[in-house]
């Protein structure tokens, strides 16, 4: 496991929010800013930060939302994308079940959906926290109702939900490469580094496909087999495909 603890970037008027996020993630303070972890996760007076202690020379990442493109018809808020279509025109209740920094589920939020981000890693739900917050304080859209999110395992909150969802959507740690890419972003190396590979993501498919009123949807690289033979039908984005698993279909196999 990665050794992780809370700063600040040295305004002493920060030091009650570290000691505030220390308590409630359970890890260690850095009043000094010297660390003997892998990560820290750095309190500035604009955001918070993650960073990689073990490499100095890489850029913070943070969660930013305030670069997206709101307009109606923007390819991100259409319904006509990929992800939309995947989703379901019928569907009006989602669980993002390994939602990660949040922005899927905050663009299907936007599109109408009624979403629940749950994330079982602390410190990423952190990191989604706050760009969550600096985003409704730059736009002043009010996603009440509209977005809820939980932190915690989903193979264990999905069974306990009531009504069930119309749709899942999953988003589990692509595979690996073979060749290291510079196309590869920070944000998502620093993600696989922290929170390592989602191992069990069949297995979380499988709770999916039994809770789901009417599709699970899995987002996967476009040159990677399905998680699971046989999706009921798949779309293919410029970068990505979804493959759609019909909850009927599941259950007739």
């Amino acid at each position: 496991m990665a050794r992780i603890d809370i700063s600040f970037n040295g305004n002493q008027a920060l030091i009650p929010r570290a000691e505030e996020l220390a308590r409630e993630l359970n890890l260690p303070l850095a009043i000094t800013g010297e660390s003997n972890s892998d990560f820290q996760l750095v309190i500035t007076s604009e955001r918070l930060e993650l960073r990689d202690v073990r490499n100095p020379r890489l850029s913070p990442v943070c969660v930013d939302f305030t670069s997206l493109d709101l307009r109606p018809y923007s390819n991100n808020l259409s319904r006509r994308q990929p992800l939309a279509r995947a989703i379901g025109k019928k569907t009006r209740t989602v669980v993002d079940a390994t939602a990660g920094y949040g922005q899927d589920a905050l663009l299907l939020a936007l599109m109408g959906f009624h979403v629940t981000a749950i994330e079982r890693s602390p410190v990423v739900a952190a990191l989604s926290r706050d760009g969550l917050q600096r985003f409704i304080k730059h736009t002043g859209i009010n996603l009440s109702g509209r977005l809820q999110r939980v932190m915690g395992d989903s193979r264990s909150l999905l069974p306990a939900l009531v009504p069930r969802p119309d749709a899942i959507y999953l988003d589990p740690m692509f595979p690996p490469k073979r060749r290291k890419s510079a196309a590869v972003k920070k944000e998502m190396q620093l993600l696989r580094d922290l929170v390592g590979d989602d191992a069990d993501a069949v297995e979380l498919l499988d709770i999916c496909c039994a809770i789901a009123g009417d599709r699970v949807v899995v987002k996967r690289p476009d040159d990677a087999p399905p998680l699971v033979p046989e999706p009921s039908m798949s779309l293919t984005g410029k970068l990505v495909r979804y493959d759609i698993y019909l909850a009927q279909h599941w259950a007739d196999a």
